[in-house]
């Protein structure tokens, strides 16, 4: 590859003060965190990232004002995604993006412990070519027992525009929510979240956590519990189950985040997951630049929990 780069999904920007100083493949993984290091490293080797309009390598030392230009490559399985034959429900897919609407008891991609079975698994088998990009195309992802709409691209370029998009806010997602306590009025929380202190596994408002904003508005009221619209500003692991057991008024069903509650009905005590569901997601397209408006309506168990919240006395 020629150090003059022709592509229409060149990356391009200039090293900042947080940067400078930093290894070529450190300072490009930090600034474009779709990305692996390891991706980056195969990259600048084969070429694909220039520094100032020359080739470099990974040890190399970038300085303030360096000129970055990259040309992300598909790359064969980078996460040696195994396809799987998984019942995914699709809300959209056209030449660029698909969106699944999650269902309860999956996993989004592939961690400890957690090697299949996955969406990322389902999506592998139903589009073979998503094997070529990070996390499998996935921009986002939903906790194991939240339902609802996700965002996965079908291409380096639409991969790379979406999570742009993401880490600019640019990406509107609406939750629905069941919570304990009756909650008065709208509100937003904005409360750094990070590990909990003593519980690894858990995430927790602290003070030295990274920023995370959730706004909610009251849809309704029951005798003691209340129905929530929320919005995410920010995508913090947890966020609307941390943040709404901050405020006092947990999610109904959550394990992790939940209220110690006896004297409730024991179909409501017992519901089996966080009454939480990723209802309404709003974006610009990557491609066409149209405005993308998708609605997922509410899941069975959570329209009988509805019920059982209205005649609960």
């Amino acid at each position: 590859m020629s150090d003059e780069i022709k592509n229409t999904d060149i990356i391009e920007y200039i090293i900042s003060e947080e940067s400078k100083g930093l290894r070529a493949d450190q300072a490009i993984a930090k600034l474009n965190n779709q990305f692996s290091r390891s991706l980056i490293q195969k990259w600048i080797k084969k070429g694909n990232v220039l520094v100032n309009g020359k080739k470099i390598k990974p040890r190399d030392i970038v300085n303030l004002d360096d000129k970055i230009k990259i040309v992300p490559e598909e790359n064969i399985n980078p996460e040696h995604i195994n396809p799987e034959k998984i019942n995914l429900e699709i809300a959209y897919e056209d030449n660029d993006l698909i969106v699944i609407n999650k269902h309860s008891n999956i996993i989004a991609h592939p961690a400890a412990g957690h090697n299949k079975g996955t969406i990322a698994n389902g999506l592998a088998y139903l589009y073979p070519e998503l094997v070529n990009l990070p996390r499998s195309g996935l921009i986002h992802r939903l906790d194991k027992n939240t339902t609802g709409l996700l965002i996965v691209a079908r291409n380096i370029k639409s991969y790379t525009n979406l999570v742009k998009s993401m880490q600019d806010r640019e990406i509107s997602r609406y939750y629905t929510a069941y919570t304990h306590g009756l909650i008065m009025r709208n509100n937003t929380i904005n409360q750094p979240i990070g590990r909990h202190k003593t519980d690894r596994m858990k995430m927790a408002v602290n003070a030295s956590g990274k920023e995370a904003i959730t706004h909610y508005e009251v849809v309704k009221n029951y005798k003691h519990f209340s129905k929530l619209k929320l919005k995410l500003h920010t995508g913090r692991t947890h966020q609307i189950r941390v943040h709404m057991q901050f405020e006092g008024y947990p999610i109904i069903g959550d394990q992790t985040y939940g209220a110690k509650i006896n004297h409730i009905h024991d179909m409501i005590k017992n519901f089996p997951r966080q009454a939480l569901h990723a209802e309404t997601l709003q974006f610009t397209h990557p491609e066409t630049k149209d405005s993308v408006n998708i609605k997922s309506k509410l899941p069975i168990d959570l329209i009988e929990l509805e019920k059982l919240l209205e005649n609960h006395d």
